[in-house]
């Protein structure tokens, strides 16, 4: 179960969307040079061994953006329009309201699908779903 579970999780650094499909882990490489796996909401550090067995699910890891990520982006939009950082980010800068609103609307209809019951988990149970991998309990 154990090498099945880790063969398919991340080798490189990065923040990744987990198999679970909603939740996420930061994978970094410690001073120490081990690894290290970071769940939000969780206090703890995991191993690749604990990760690839508590958080499964039908869905492949998905690599997430990172700030480095989106600075490369802006770079190359800005040579690709023969244009300065500035304008590209003001550009990105006078879109950001509206997919801001977007997003919050989505997850307002997300909020209201979800049963009563789970919308009353206190917030120390949605830390305590996660850290047992029980992921439904936020998604």
């Amino acid at each position: 179960m154990i090498a099945r579970g880790t063969e398919s999780a991340p080798t490189e650094p990065g923040l990744y969307r987990m198999p679970c499909g909603n939740c996420y882990v930061d994978f970094f490489l410690a001073s120490d040079r081990t690894e290290r796996w970071l769940v939000p909401g969780d206090e703890r550090s995991y191993t690749r061994d604990t990760v690839a067995i508590a958080r499964n699910g039908d869905y492949p890891w998905q690599r997430m953006y990172t700030l480095a990520h989106a600075a490369a982006e802006i770079r190359r939009r800005a040579t690709a329009q023969n244009t300065s950082l500035e304008v590209v980010v003001q550009e990105l800068a006078a879109i950001a309201p509206a997919e801001d609103a977007a997003e919050d609307e989505e997850i307002a209809r997300i909020a209201r699908s979800v049963p009563p019951t789970v919308r009353e988990v206190p917030l120390a149970g949605l830390h305590i779903a996660l850290a047992e991998g029980r992921c439904s309990v936020v998604g």
